[in-house]
């Protein structure tokens, strides 16, 4: 997957999450992930090759939570 559908995913998961109300945290949490996707250099694939979820959780924006989120995503393609 690309960063771009990447990003449109996790973008589509912070509209949903805020359609239910969920914590404006866990919204913007969402969001930053995405820009911080579409700011990278590199793909993402590249970086989950190189480091798994750990390499996600590294990048600015990135927790844990949102790591494991994002590797299914991942898989899910």
């Amino acid at each position: 997957m690309d960063n771009r559908t990447l990003a449109r995913r996790l973008t589509r998961i912070a509209h949903d999450l805020e359609s239910t109300h969920a914590s404006v945290f866990r919204i913007r949490a969402y969001r930053r992930a995405a820009e911080t996707i579409l700011s990278l250099d590199r793909p993402i694939g590249d970086i989950v090759a190189a480091s798994g979820r750990k390499g996600l959780a590294d990048l600015p924006g990135i927790g844990r939570k949102l790591s494991t989120t994002i590797e299914t995503l991942m898989q899910l393609q």
